[in-house]
């Protein structure tokens, strides 16, 4: 068996030392993040539902324009629960009349 050098004991020592450092690091930088993602996502979401009449030359895309939040990203999504809501078979709608239209916020009201 070969006997190590004091300097080559100092540079393996180190190497280990370096090693176990970053290893460190990069746990220590995973649970930050992770727990600041956990955050984000645990703000709450409060849903809410609004009446709002059909005006001449509205469709049911204009109106998830106005009302869909920045944080929806799907707005085919967004018309589908609209028609839902409302018993919409297809995609006329008539003005005049009423529909009703669910949208969520981070604010209580």
């Amino acid at each position: 068996m070969r006997r190590y050098t004091k300097a080559e004991r100092i540079v393996r020592n180190r190497k280990i030392m370096l090693a176990i450092g970053l290893i460190i690091s990069f746990i220590f930088a995973f649970m930050l993040y992770s727990n600041r993602a956990v955050a984000e996502n645990s703000r709450p979401v409060y849903t809410y539902y609004t009446s709002y009449e059909i005006q001449p030359g509205d469709t049911l895309w204009t109106i998830a324009d106005q009302f869909m939040s920045p944080e929806v990203s799907d707005k085919e999504a967004f018309i589908e629960n609209i028609k839902d809501i409302n018993h919409i078979g297809g995609d006329n709608i008539t003005a005049g009349k009423y529909i009703v239209i669910e949208y969520s916020s981070y604010e209580e009201l």
